[in-house]
């Protein structure tokens, strides 16, 4: 008997169509998950390019889901967003 879960230091999601900082947003992924609280770590969405820097506010597991809350820090745009996408694409 056996209890499967991840540790992620990256949120991969759709991300909403309005990023704002200081704003909060909630998520859900499928299967157990855990995420460092409170520390910036990047928001990618599905092709991994990279769309901002976030906190994770809190996280529960469920049975096979993970639903949870964070925060925008920053939104990623120019040469940055470039850099962390390439980064995210080449460490698949």
């Amino acid at each position: 008997m056996g209890f499967s879960v991840k540790f992620n230091w990256v949120l991969q999601i759709s991300p909403p169509e309005k990023l704002e900082t200081q704003t909060r947003y909630k998520f859900e992924k499928m299967g157990n998950r855990i995420y460092p609280l409170e520390t910036p770590i990047d928001l990618i969405d599905k092709e991994r390019n990279a769309i901002a820097k976030i906190k994770v506010i809190s996280f529960q597991n469920t049975f096979e889901k993970t639903h949870g809350e964070f925060e925008i820090l920053k939104v990623y745009m120019g040469d940055e967003k470039r850099i962390l996408t390439n980064y995210w694409i080449e460490n698949q």
